[in-house]
């Protein structure tokens, strides 16, 4: 439904965020046909964890989003590792690796584009800005709706948004989950689409918008 909908709008102009292996209940190898349909539906596939899932150890950010921090979990070393197992499982799957990585929960941990840790990875996404490993940094002013545990999260997170964009924080950028159709937010989603192709914005993936000059990325 999310590509059926946003495919009018933004073609294939979508950076889809892939876990290899959901919770270790769902491998991208068992599943070729959804795979098949992210891969020929979006310009652009990024790693997003291993698991998904905290694997060790609990914090604050354990408890609202329901242990999604996989990083936090990691030591540097356990990082190198799960990036590079996650590479290989997107080369197997999907013919070459992950250029660019979303941190499960937007926690880090120790992924670092500085400390040489990436596994071949060119850039890292953030909440408030994408970084390459080139040294390049783009602001970003992130609406999400699937913040954690609790529904009423999604409002926070569409707030923060809003107030991002009003402060000329960052290029706009929409983080947007499967769960926000269950949580009732695909309305708000779409019109904030409309809002922004309206007001002059041109769809772009990451990768896309870390090649572009200086000039060409208005705030």
């Amino acid at each position: 439904m999310i590509i059926q909908d946003l495919a009018p709008l933004l073609g294939r102009r979508l950076s889809f965020a892939v876990v290899p292996n959901w919770y270790g209940a769902w491998p991208l190898a068992g599943h070729p046909e959804y795979c098949r349909l992210i891969k020929e539906n979006s310009e652009e596939l990024l790693l997003h964890g291993y698991f998904h899932r905290r694997q060790r150890g609990r914090g604050t950010v354990s408890l609202l989003t329901g242990n999604n921090d996989e990083m936090n979990g990691l030591d540097a070393e356990e990082t190198r590792r799960t990036l590079e197992r996650g590479q290989q499982v997107f080369t197997d799957v999907f013919g070459e690796p992950a250029r660019g990585f979303l941190a499960p929960a937007w926690q880090i941990g120790h992924v670092r584009p500085d400390l040489g840790n990436l596994a071949g990875l060119e850039h890292v996404l953030g909440f408030f800005a994408v970084h390459s490993s080139a040294g390049r940094k783009i602001p970003l002013a992130t609406w999400t709706w699937d913040c954690g545990r609790w529904d009423w999260l999604g409002h926070l997170g569409h707030g923060i948004g809003l107030l991002s964009q009003s402060l000329n924080h960052g290029v706009p950028m929409l983080a947007i989950h499967p769960r926000d159709l269950e949580r009732g937010f695909w309305p708000t989603i779409l019109r904030r689409v409309q809002k922004l192709l309206e007001a002059g914005y041109e769809p772009s993936t990451i990768a896309r918008l870390l090649e572009a000059s200086h000039g060409e990325v208005a705030l």
